[in-house]
């Protein structure tokens, strides 16, 4: 009874770091798109800045017709260069973009399936948000334990049989809950 409430707090206390990983995974990914924003949002003024100039220029060279010979070559080609500073600095920003996750995981939306196998070889939680489907769960716990994959496993959470490709909280899954996995070779 002492030994399987030693091992119950292991267990608890290995899917607490875990969780904790995966939130200090998080949050570095949390930073990391927090830094693109904000070079997004440089750039972004950065090249409203480059357009507020490149009009300036345009206006100037209308202004400056009188002088059209000397001046209009040095303008032309400032606003070529401006030209081509805004489109560089648009593929920066649409590049940036793409790098930027569609959509923002908020840290208290991050739930851990448990899962154990009748063989008791598996005994691990998979950090997830409900709105995965419940097939991505399962390819990470097969990423970790690659024997699994090769065998028929019925999943079951409360006696009945995971449905894969419904999300999870369409499988009605909470954080925190069982999975059993049965082994069928």
């Amino acid at each position: 009874m002492i030994q399987e409430l030693n091992e119950e707090k292991s267990k608890n206390k290995r899917l607490e770091e875990e969780l904790k990983k995966t939130k200090d995974e998080s949050q570095i990914q949390l930073n990391e798109l927090n830094i693109l924003r904000t070079n997004i949002q440089n750039l972004q003024n950065e090249n409203n800045n480059l357009k507020i100039m490149l009009s300036n220029a345009n206006q100037f060279n209308q202004l400056n017709q009188l002088n059209l010979q000397n001046n209009q070559i040095n303008n032309i080609n400032e606003i070529n260069n401006l030209k081509q500073i805004i489109e560089k600095k648009d593929k920066e920003i649409n590049e940036l973009k793409l790098k930027i996750p569609k959509h923002n995981v908020n840290m208290n939306d991050i739930m851990v399936i448990n899962f154990l196998s009748t063989d008791q070889v598996i005994r691990c939680g998979i950090p997830c948000l409900a709105e995965d489907t419940f097939a991505e769960i399962e390819e990470k716990l097969y990423q970790q334990f690659e024997e699994y994959r090769n065998t028929n496993n019925t999943l079951l959470f409360k006696g009945n049989q995971i449905l894969r490709f419904k999300k999870v909280k369409e499988n009605k899954i909470q954080n925190g809950d069982t999975i059993q996995v049965v082994k069928q070779e």
